[in-house]
Protein backbone atom coordinates (compact mmCIF):
# COMPACT_ATOMS: atom_id res chain seq x y z
CA UNK A 1 0.00 0.00 0.00
CA UNK A 2 3.07 2.12 0.77
CA UNK A 3 4.29 2.07 -3.42
CA UNK A 4 1.06 2.51 -4.33
CA UNK A 5 0.17 5.29 -1.93
CA UNK A 6 3.60 7.17 -3.77
CA UNK A 7 2.63 5.97 -7.11
CA UNK A 8 -1.18 7.53 -6.70
CA UNK A 9 0.98 10.92 -5.74
CA UNK A 10 3.44 10.80 -8.72
CA UNK A 11 0.36 10.44 -11.18
CA UNK A 12 -0.97 13.89 -10.54
CA UNK A 13 2.07 16.38 -8.91
CA UNK A 14 3.25 16.98 -13.08
CA UNK A 15 0.08 17.88 -14.21
CA UNK A 16 -0.12 20.14 -11.30
CA UNK A 17 3.47 21.59 -11.62
CA UNK A 18 2.43 22.59 -14.83
CA UNK A 19 -0.52 24.86 -14.09
CA UNK A 20 1.14 26.05 -11.01
CA UNK A 21 4.29 26.49 -12.21
CA UNK A 22 4.08 27.11 -16.10
CA UNK A 23 0.54 28.06 -17.19
CA UNK A 24 1.81 29.81 -19.61
CA UNK A 25 3.57 27.35 -21.36
CA UNK A 26 2.47 26.34 -24.63
CA UNK A 27 2.64 22.58 -23.64
CA UNK A 28 1.04 23.40 -21.05
CA UNK A 29 -1.94 23.96 -22.57
CA UNK A 30 -2.11 21.35 -24.84
CA UNK A 31 -1.37 18.89 -22.42
CA UNK A 32 -3.97 20.23 -19.67
CA UNK A 33 -6.80 20.23 -22.29
CA UNK A 34 -6.88 16.63 -23.09
CA UNK A 35 -8.79 14.77 -20.39
CA UNK A 36 -6.82 12.04 -20.29
CA UNK A 37 -4.28 13.66 -17.69
CA UNK A 38 -7.14 11.86 -15.06
CA UNK A 39 -7.45 8.78 -16.84
CA UNK A 40 -3.91 7.20 -14.83
CA UNK A 41 -5.44 8.25 -11.26
CA UNK A 42 -8.80 7.40 -11.92
CA UNK A 43 -7.84 4.05 -13.48
CA UNK A 44 -5.83 3.47 -10.00
CA UNK A 45 -8.88 3.98 -8.07
CA UNK A 46 -10.78 1.56 -10.10
CA UNK A 47 -8.03 -0.90 -9.36
CA UNK A 48 -8.38 -0.83 -5.84
CA UNK A 49 -11.65 -0.64 -5.76
CA UNK A 50 -12.79 -3.16 -7.79
CA UNK A 51 -11.56 -6.13 -5.41
CA UNK A 52 -12.86 -4.35 -2.44
CA UNK A 53 -16.60 -2.74 -4.27
CA UNK A 54 -18.87 -4.68 -1.65
CA UNK A 55 -17.27 -3.62 1.39
CA UNK A 56 -17.13 0.04 -0.30
CA UNK A 57 -20.65 0.14 -1.59
CA UNK A 58 -21.98 -1.26 1.54
CA UNK A 59 -20.39 1.45 3.27
CA UNK A 60 -21.41 4.23 1.35
CA UNK A 61 -24.68 3.08 0.08
CA UNK A 62 -25.94 3.57 3.47
CA UNK A 63 -23.60 5.93 5.03
CA UNK A 64 -22.81 6.46 8.59
CA UNK A 65 -20.04 8.32 10.49
CA UNK A 66 -18.77 5.22 11.98
CA UNK A 67 -19.37 2.76 8.78
CA UNK A 68 -17.52 5.44 6.70
CA UNK A 69 -14.66 5.59 9.70
CA UNK A 70 -14.43 2.06 10.04
CA UNK A 71 -13.50 2.02 6.18
CA UNK A 72 -11.26 5.30 6.15
CA UNK A 73 -9.15 4.00 9.29
CA UNK A 74 -7.57 0.82 7.34
CA UNK A 75 -4.28 1.43 4.76
CA UNK A 76 -6.14 0.09 2.62
CA UNK A 77 -8.92 2.87 3.23
CA UNK A 78 -7.31 5.88 3.21
CA UNK A 79 -5.31 4.92 0.30
CA UNK A 80 -8.23 4.70 -1.88
CA UNK A 81 -9.90 7.55 -0.78
CA UNK A 82 -6.99 9.63 -1.15
CA UNK A 83 -6.64 8.38 -4.53
CA UNK A 84 -9.90 9.47 -4.93
CA UNK A 85 -9.09 13.04 -3.54
CA UNK A 86 -6.53 13.43 -6.01
CA UNK A 87 -8.45 12.21 -8.87
CA UNK A 88 -11.05 14.92 -8.28
CA UNK A 89 -9.08 17.42 -6.97
CA UNK A 90 -7.20 17.29 -10.54
CA UNK A 91 -10.23 17.29 -12.00
CA UNK A 92 -11.11 20.51 -10.35
CA UNK A 93 -7.83 22.03 -11.12
CA UNK A 94 -8.00 21.23 -14.54
CA UNK A 95 -11.40 22.45 -14.55
CA UNK A 96 -10.27 26.39 -12.86
CA UNK A 97 -6.61 25.75 -14.99
CA UNK A 98 -9.13 26.00 -18.54
CA UNK A 99 -11.75 28.48 -17.92
CA UNK A 100 -9.42 30.99 -16.40
CA UNK A 101 -7.21 30.51 -19.47
CA UNK A 102 -10.15 31.08 -21.72
CA UNK A 103 -11.11 34.50 -19.04
CA UNK A 104 -7.35 35.58 -20.00
CA UNK A 105 -6.81 35.83 -15.44
CA UNK A 106 -4.01 36.69 -14.52
CA UNK A 107 -1.29 33.23 -13.32
CA UNK A 108 -0.74 35.80 -10.25
CA UNK A 109 -4.51 35.13 -9.08
CA UNK A 110 -4.67 31.78 -10.07
CA UNK A 111 -1.36 29.83 -9.43
CA UNK A 112 -2.35 30.60 -5.74
CA UNK A 113 -5.69 29.66 -6.15
CA UNK A 114 -4.61 26.19 -7.91
CA UNK A 115 -1.84 25.39 -5.29
CA UNK A 116 -4.78 25.79 -2.42
CA UNK A 117 -7.08 23.53 -4.41
CA UNK A 118 -3.92 20.79 -4.66
CA UNK A 119 -3.42 21.15 -1.19
CA UNK A 120 -7.42 21.48 0.18
CA UNK A 121 -9.32 21.09 -2.90
CA UNK A 122 -12.94 23.00 -2.04
CA UNK A 123 -11.17 25.43 -0.23
CA UNK A 124 -9.03 26.56 -3.31
CA UNK A 125 -12.77 26.03 -5.69
CA UNK A 126 -14.07 28.75 -3.42
CA UNK A 127 -11.84 31.02 -3.55
CA UNK A 128 -11.73 30.70 -7.52
CA UNK A 129 -15.05 31.26 -7.49
CA UNK A 130 -14.78 34.22 -5.65
CA UNK A 131 -12.13 35.64 -7.74
CA UNK A 132 -13.93 35.01 -10.69
CA UNK A 133 -16.67 37.20 -9.45
CA UNK A 134 -14.07 39.95 -8.74
CA UNK A 135 -12.77 40.00 -11.72
CA UNK A 136 -16.56 39.87 -13.68
CA UNK A 137 -17.78 42.70 -11.68
CA UNK A 138 -14.42 44.49 -12.02
CA UNK A 139 -13.52 44.94 -15.59
CA UNK A 140 -17.80 44.55 -16.74
CA UNK A 141 -17.49 41.14 -17.78
CA UNK A 142 -14.61 38.83 -18.90
CA UNK A 143 -17.18 37.41 -21.68
CA UNK A 144 -17.46 40.26 -23.55
CA UNK A 145 -18.71 40.02 -27.70
CA UNK A 146 -15.75 40.85 -29.59
CA UNK A 147 -15.77 43.38 -32.29
CA UNK A 148 -15.54 41.86 -35.86
CA UNK A 149 -12.10 43.15 -36.08
CA UNK A 150 -11.04 41.33 -33.08
CA UNK A 151 -12.16 38.32 -34.12
CA UNK A 152 -10.38 38.91 -37.47
CA UNK A 153 -6.85 39.48 -35.52
CA UNK A 154 -7.39 35.61 -33.32
CA UNK A 155 -4.78 33.98 -31.48
CA UNK A 156 -2.79 37.09 -31.68
CA UNK A 157 -5.18 39.14 -30.06
CA UNK A 158 -5.95 36.99 -27.36
CA UNK A 159 -2.01 36.58 -26.17
CA UNK A 160 -1.32 40.25 -26.06
CA UNK A 161 -4.88 41.08 -24.16
CA UNK A 162 -3.97 38.41 -21.76
CA UNK A 163 -0.26 40.08 -21.55
CA UNK A 164 -1.99 43.39 -21.17
CA UNK A 165 -4.50 42.03 -18.15
CA UNK A 166 -1.56 40.68 -16.65
CA UNK A 167 0.57 44.03 -16.52
CA UNK A 168 -2.34 45.49 -15.49
CA UNK A 169 -2.63 43.10 -12.71
CA UNK A 170 1.17 43.61 -12.10
CA UNK A 171 0.98 47.71 -11.49
CA UNK A 172 -1.91 47.41 -9.64
CA UNK A 173 -0.37 45.30 -6.90
CA UNK A 174 2.89 47.45 -7.24
CA UNK A 175 0.91 50.84 -7.07
CA UNK A 176 -0.68 49.44 -3.58
CA UNK A 177 2.56 47.97 -2.17
CA UNK A 178 3.83 51.90 -3.03
CA UNK A 179 0.61 53.37 -1.31
CA UNK A 180 0.94 51.04 1.48
CA UNK A 181 4.85 51.36 2.01
CA UNK A 182 4.28 55.20 1.78
CA UNK A 183 1.79 55.17 4.55
CA UNK A 184 4.17 53.38 6.49
CA UNK A 185 7.08 51.19 5.78
CA UNK A 186 7.71 49.03 8.61
CA UNK A 187 4.71 46.96 8.34
CA UNK A 188 4.59 46.69 4.92
CA UNK A 189 8.01 45.07 5.04
CA UNK A 190 6.85 42.82 7.67
CA UNK A 191 3.82 42.12 5.71
CA UNK A 192 5.55 41.05 2.36
CA UNK A 193 8.24 39.36 4.64
CA UNK A 194 5.82 37.20 6.19
CA UNK A 195 4.25 36.21 2.84
CA UNK A 196 7.95 34.72 2.01
CA UNK A 197 8.25 33.14 4.99
CA UNK A 198 4.63 31.53 4.42
CA UNK A 199 5.45 29.96 1.02
CA UNK A 200 8.90 28.42 3.19
CA UNK A 201 6.74 26.93 5.53
CA UNK A 202 4.81 25.64 2.85
CA UNK A 203 8.09 23.74 1.08
CA UNK A 204 8.75 23.00 4.90
CA UNK A 205 5.28 20.85 4.90
CA UNK A 206 6.55 19.41 1.92
CA UNK A 207 10.29 18.02 2.27
CA UNK A 208 10.13 18.02 6.84
CA UNK A 209 7.61 15.19 7.62
CA UNK A 210 7.83 15.62 11.49
CA UNK A 211 4.79 15.91 13.69
CA UNK A 212 4.44 18.55 16.80
CA UNK A 213 0.96 17.49 18.57
CA UNK A 214 -0.50 15.65 15.93
CA UNK A 215 0.22 18.45 13.18
CA UNK A 216 2.67 18.90 10.69
CA UNK A 217 5.93 20.64 12.24
CA UNK A 218 5.63 23.62 9.99
CA UNK A 219 2.13 24.17 9.99
CA UNK A 220 1.59 26.41 13.25
CA UNK A 221 4.74 29.05 11.37
CA UNK A 222 2.53 28.83 7.82
CA UNK A 223 -0.50 29.41 9.85
CA UNK A 224 1.19 32.23 11.94
CA UNK A 225 3.07 33.63 8.63
CA UNK A 226 -0.32 34.34 6.75
CA UNK A 227 -2.51 35.41 9.73
CA UNK A 228 0.68 38.49 10.55
CA UNK A 229 0.67 39.31 6.88
CA UNK A 230 -3.16 40.00 7.25
CA UNK A 231 -2.70 41.44 10.24
CA UNK A 232 0.21 44.09 9.05
CA UNK A 233 -1.63 45.16 6.06
CA UNK A 234 -5.07 45.62 7.71
CA UNK A 235 -3.03 47.78 10.35
CA UNK A 236 -1.15 49.75 7.81
CA UNK A 237 -5.21 50.33 6.44
CA UNK A 238 -6.12 51.58 8.82
CA UNK A 239 -3.59 53.81 10.97
CA UNK A 240 -4.25 55.85 7.18
CA UNK A 241 -7.35 57.26 9.25
CA UNK A 242 -5.33 58.19 12.07
CA UNK A 243 -4.87 62.47 11.75
CA UNK A 244 -2.56 64.65 13.44
CA UNK A 245 -1.40 61.84 15.76
CA UNK A 246 2.51 60.85 13.82
CA UNK A 247 4.26 59.71 17.01
CA UNK A 248 1.23 57.62 17.90
CA UNK A 249 1.11 56.03 14.72
CA UNK A 250 5.24 54.98 14.46
CA UNK A 251 4.67 53.91 18.00
CA UNK A 252 1.95 51.52 17.25
CA UNK A 253 3.56 50.16 14.20
CA UNK A 254 6.72 50.23 15.26
CA UNK A 255 5.62 47.82 18.63
CA UNK A 256 3.59 45.69 16.62
CA UNK A 257 6.51 44.73 14.34
CA UNK A 258 8.72 44.45 17.05
CA UNK A 259 6.27 41.73 18.59
CA UNK A 260 4.90 39.47 15.96
CA UNK A 261 8.22 39.37 14.50
CA UNK A 262 9.87 38.43 17.54
CA UNK A 263 6.72 36.28 18.05
CA UNK A 264 7.44 34.84 14.52
CA UNK A 265 11.15 33.80 15.08
CA UNK A 266 10.60 32.13 18.70
CA UNK A 267 7.57 29.73 16.66
CA UNK A 268 9.96 29.03 13.38
CA UNK A 269 13.10 28.38 15.96
CA UNK A 270 10.91 26.02 17.77
CA UNK A 271 9.25 24.18 15.21
CA UNK A 272 12.63 23.46 13.78
CA UNK A 273 13.76 21.89 16.87
CA UNK A 274 10.83 19.57 16.93
CA UNK A 275 8.89 21.38 19.73
CA UNK A 276 6.19 23.14 20.56
CA UNK A 277 6.29 27.07 21.11
CA UNK A 278 3.00 27.60 23.28
CA UNK A 279 2.65 27.08 26.53
CA UNK A 280 5.94 24.90 26.96
CA UNK A 281 8.15 24.74 30.18
CA UNK A 282 9.54 21.80 29.93
CA UNK A 283 13.16 23.49 29.91
CA UNK A 284 14.59 26.68 30.86
CA UNK A 285 14.88 27.58 27.64
CA UNK A 286 11.56 26.61 26.24
CA UNK A 287 10.30 28.77 28.96
CA UNK A 288 12.25 31.64 28.73
CA UNK A 289 10.80 31.49 24.72
CA UNK A 290 7.21 30.78 25.75
CA UNK A 291 7.42 33.50 28.60
CA UNK A 292 9.20 36.26 25.95
CA UNK A 293 6.28 35.82 23.46
CA UNK A 294 3.94 35.98 26.05
CA UNK A 295 5.33 39.46 26.96
CA UNK A 296 5.35 40.69 23.20
CA UNK A 297 2.05 39.58 22.30
CA UNK A 298 0.76 41.78 25.75
CA UNK A 299 2.24 44.71 23.38
CA UNK A 300 0.71 44.02 20.44
CA UNK A 301 -2.56 43.97 21.98
CA UNK A 302 -1.89 47.04 24.15
CA UNK A 303 -1.20 48.43 20.82
CA UNK A 304 -4.21 47.46 19.52
CA UNK A 305 -6.13 48.81 22.55
CA UNK A 306 -4.44 52.33 21.88
CA UNK A 307 -5.57 52.29 17.64
CA UNK A 308 -9.20 51.70 19.69
CA UNK A 309 -8.83 54.33 21.40
CA UNK A 310 -7.26 56.65 18.38
CA UNK A 311 -9.94 56.30 16.11
CA UNK A 312 -13.04 56.35 18.78
CA UNK A 313 -11.81 59.96 18.88
CA UNK A 314 -10.74 60.64 15.76
CA UNK A 315 -13.41 62.95 13.23
CA UNK A 316 -14.76 61.01 10.10
CA UNK A 317 -17.03 62.63 7.62
CA UNK A 318 -18.70 59.28 6.97
CA UNK A 319 -20.57 58.29 10.65
CA UNK A 320 -21.38 54.66 9.70
CA UNK A 321 -17.91 53.51 8.40
CA UNK A 322 -16.27 54.80 11.24
CA UNK A 323 -18.55 52.69 13.73
CA UNK A 324 -17.85 49.57 11.88
CA UNK A 325 -13.79 50.45 12.20
CA UNK A 326 -14.43 51.53 15.56
CA UNK A 327 -16.11 48.27 16.88
CA UNK A 328 -13.52 45.99 14.26
CA UNK A 329 -10.56 47.18 16.33
CA UNK A 330 -12.75 47.26 19.71
CA UNK A 331 -14.01 43.48 19.39
CA UNK A 332 -10.81 42.20 17.76
CA UNK A 333 -9.16 43.25 20.77
CA UNK A 334 -11.73 40.95 22.24
CA UNK A 335 -10.52 37.89 20.42
CA UNK A 336 -7.03 38.90 20.90
CA UNK A 337 -7.95 38.69 24.85
CA UNK A 338 -9.54 35.33 24.59
CA UNK A 339 -5.90 34.14 24.04
CA UNK A 340 -5.63 34.50 27.72
CA UNK A 341 -7.66 32.21 28.60
CA UNK A 342 -5.57 29.70 27.42
CA UNK A 343 -2.63 30.26 29.45
CA UNK A 344 -4.65 28.99 32.47
CA UNK A 345 -3.34 25.50 33.44
CA UNK A 346 -5.90 22.96 32.90
CA UNK A 347 -6.73 20.31 36.14
CA UNK A 348 -4.03 17.78 34.91
CA UNK A 349 -1.22 20.16 34.75
CA UNK A 350 -2.11 21.19 38.12
CA UNK A 351 -1.42 17.82 39.10
CA UNK A 352 1.73 17.32 37.08
CA UNK A 353 3.20 20.27 38.49
CA UNK A 354 2.39 18.76 42.07
CA UNK A 355 3.58 15.66 40.96
CA UNK A 356 7.49 16.97 39.20
CA UNK A 357 7.14 20.78 38.47
CA UNK A 358 5.77 22.60 35.41
CA UNK A 359 5.88 20.97 31.92
CA UNK A 360 3.02 22.18 29.78
CA UNK A 361 1.06 25.21 31.26
CA UNK A 362 -2.10 25.89 29.52
CA UNK A 363 -3.71 24.79 26.54
CA UNK A 364 -5.92 25.92 23.72
CA UNK A 365 -8.26 22.76 23.70
CA UNK A 366 -10.68 22.59 26.67
CA UNK A 367 -11.48 19.02 28.48
CA UNK A 368 -9.32 17.29 26.74
CA UNK A 369 -5.42 17.29 25.71
CA UNK A 370 -3.76 19.32 23.23
CA UNK A 371 -2.97 17.42 20.15
CA UNK A 372 -6.14 15.11 19.43
CA UNK A 373 -8.29 15.13 16.29
CA UNK A 374 -9.37 18.25 15.05
CA UNK A 375 -10.46 19.72 11.87
CA UNK A 376 -8.15 20.25 8.86
CA UNK A 377 -6.29 22.95 8.40
CA UNK A 378 -6.99 25.15 11.22
CA UNK A 379 -7.07 21.90 13.87
CA UNK A 380 -9.72 22.72 16.06
CA UNK A 381 -10.63 19.96 18.43
CA UNK A 382 -13.67 18.20 17.38
CA UNK A 383 -14.05 16.14 20.55
CA UNK A 384 -13.50 18.95 23.08
CA UNK A 385 -13.55 22.68 23.74
CA UNK A 386 -11.61 24.97 21.29
CA UNK A 387 -10.88 28.23 22.61
CA UNK A 388 -9.13 28.93 19.35
CA UNK A 389 -12.40 29.31 17.21
CA UNK A 390 -13.54 31.97 19.67
CA UNK A 391 -9.60 33.82 19.13
CA UNK A 392 -10.16 32.98 15.48
CA UNK A 393 -13.27 34.67 15.03
CA UNK A 394 -13.05 37.84 17.23
CA UNK A 395 -8.96 38.82 15.60
CA UNK A 396 -11.40 38.57 12.10
CA UNK A 397 -13.87 41.81 12.93
CA UNK A 398 -10.72 43.71 12.13
CA UNK A 399 -11.94 42.85 8.79
CA UNK A 400 -15.11 41.99 8.60
CA UNK A 401 -16.72 44.94 10.37
CA UNK A 402 -15.23 47.63 8.55
CA UNK A 403 -16.11 45.75 4.67
CA UNK A 404 -19.91 44.98 6.35
CA UNK A 405 -19.45 49.38 6.82
CA UNK A 406 -18.74 49.90 3.47
CA UNK A 407 -21.56 48.02 2.16
CA UNK A 408 -23.81 49.67 4.18
CA UNK A 409 -22.41 53.31 2.82
CA UNK A 410 -22.29 52.45 -0.86
CA UNK A 411 -24.61 54.14 -2.73
CA UNK A 412 -25.61 51.42 -5.34
CA UNK A 413 -28.57 49.10 -4.34
CA UNK A 414 -29.41 47.22 -2.02
CA UNK A 415 -28.23 49.68 0.55
CA UNK A 416 -28.22 53.04 -1.99
CA UNK A 417 -31.77 54.22 -0.45
CA UNK A 418 -30.57 53.71 3.11
CA UNK A 419 -30.45 57.03 5.28
CA UNK A 420 -27.56 57.50 7.65
CA UNK A 421 -29.62 56.81 10.50
CA UNK A 422 -30.46 53.42 9.11
CA UNK A 423 -26.79 52.61 8.09
CA UNK A 424 -25.76 53.46 11.65
CA UNK A 425 -28.71 51.49 12.72
CA UNK A 426 -27.03 48.09 10.82
CA UNK A 427 -23.66 48.54 11.85
CA UNK A 428 -24.53 48.29 15.67
CA UNK A 429 -26.67 45.03 14.53
CA UNK A 430 -23.55 43.53 12.90
CA UNK A 431 -21.01 44.67 15.59
CA UNK A 432 -23.59 43.81 18.53
CA UNK A 433 -23.87 40.13 16.88
CA UNK A 434 -20.66 39.08 16.06
CA UNK A 435 -19.66 40.60 19.37
CA UNK A 436 -22.08 38.04 20.73
CA UNK A 437 -20.87 35.12 17.97
CA UNK A 438 -17.42 35.79 19.79
CA UNK A 439 -19.07 35.41 23.34
CA UNK A 440 -21.21 32.14 21.99
CA UNK A 441 -18.12 30.39 21.00
CA UNK A 442 -16.17 30.91 24.16
CA UNK A 443 -19.12 29.93 26.19
CA UNK A 444 -19.08 27.12 23.85
CA UNK A 445 -15.57 26.07 24.35
CA UNK A 446 -15.57 26.51 28.22
CA UNK A 447 -18.01 24.04 28.26
CA UNK A 448 -15.58 21.56 26.76
CA UNK A 449 -17.66 21.18 23.74
CA UNK A 450 -16.27 20.82 20.08
CA UNK A 451 -17.80 23.59 17.38
CA UNK A 452 -19.21 20.80 14.99
CA UNK A 453 -21.45 18.87 18.09
CA UNK A 454 -23.17 21.78 19.79
CA UNK A 455 -25.50 20.56 22.28
CA UNK A 456 -28.96 21.90 22.34
CA UNK A 457 -28.13 25.22 24.86
CA UNK A 458 -25.80 26.54 22.51
CA UNK A 459 -28.07 25.74 19.28
CA UNK A 460 -30.83 27.60 21.27
CA UNK A 461 -28.65 30.43 22.32
CA UNK A 462 -27.22 30.52 18.08
CA UNK A 463 -30.82 30.49 16.81
CA UNK A 464 -31.81 33.46 19.45
CA UNK A 465 -28.79 35.41 18.42
CA UNK A 466 -29.65 34.56 14.80
CA UNK A 467 -33.31 35.81 15.24
CA UNK A 468 -32.61 38.64 16.97
CA UNK A 469 -30.18 39.81 14.52
CA UNK A 470 -33.01 38.85 11.80
CA UNK A 471 -35.76 41.02 13.77
CA UNK A 472 -33.17 43.62 13.86
CA UNK A 473 -32.42 43.88 10.31
CA UNK A 474 -36.22 43.57 9.70
CA UNK A 475 -37.35 46.89 11.68
CA UNK A 476 -34.46 48.59 10.41
CA UNK A 477 -34.40 48.32 6.53
CA UNK A 478 -37.33 46.45 5.38
CA UNK A 479 -40.61 47.63 7.67
CA UNK A 480 -39.48 51.62 6.34
CA UNK A 481 -39.61 50.49 2.94
CA UNK A 482 -43.15 49.19 3.44
CA UNK A 483 -44.03 52.38 4.99
CA UNK A 484 -43.18 54.52 2.72
CA UNK A 485 -44.54 52.08 -0.34
CA UNK A 486 -47.99 52.10 1.73
CA UNK A 487 -47.55 56.21 2.29
CA UNK A 488 -47.46 56.07 -1.53
CA UNK A 489 -50.05 54.13 -2.31
CA UNK A 490 -52.41 56.10 0.26
CA UNK A 491 -51.82 59.04 -1.86
CA UNK A 492 -52.60 57.81 -4.64
CA UNK A 493 -55.88 56.78 -3.51
CA UNK A 494 -56.43 59.89 -2.34
CA UNK A 495 -55.33 61.50 -5.49
CA UNK A 496 -57.86 59.73 -7.93
CA UNK A 497 -61.54 60.99 -6.36
CA UNK A 498 -59.80 64.68 -6.49
CA UNK A 499 -59.01 63.96 -10.65
CA UNK A 500 -62.43 62.65 -11.09
CA UNK A 501 -64.36 65.94 -9.78
CA UNK A 502 -61.99 67.62 -12.04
Amino acid sequence: MDTLFRISNLLVLPFWALMIVAPGWRWTGRIIRSPYVIAASAGLYLALVVPRFAEIWTAVARPTLVGIATLLGSRVGATIAWSHFLAFDLFVGRWIYLEAQQRRMSALLVSPVLFLTLMVGPVGFLLYLFLRAATSIGSGTWDKVESPQQKGEGAKHEASMGLVRIAHGIRFVRQALAQASAMNRPLTVSALLMIVVFAATLVGMLVDHRVITGAPAWLKPAKFALSISIYCFTLVWLLGFVENRPRLVRLIANVTVAGVLAEMVIIIAQAARGTTSHFNLSTPLNASLWLAMGTFIVFVWAMNLLLAALLAFQPMPDRAFALSLRLGVLISAVGMGVAFLMTKPTSAQVAAIVAHGPRIVGAHSVGIADGGPGLPVVGWSTVGGDLRVAHFVGLHALQILPLLGWLFTRKRRPFAHLAESQQLALVWTSGLAYFGLVLLLMWQALRGQPLIHPDFQTLVAASLLGAGVAVAVFFITIRPCMARKTARQSAAVKLIPFQEQV
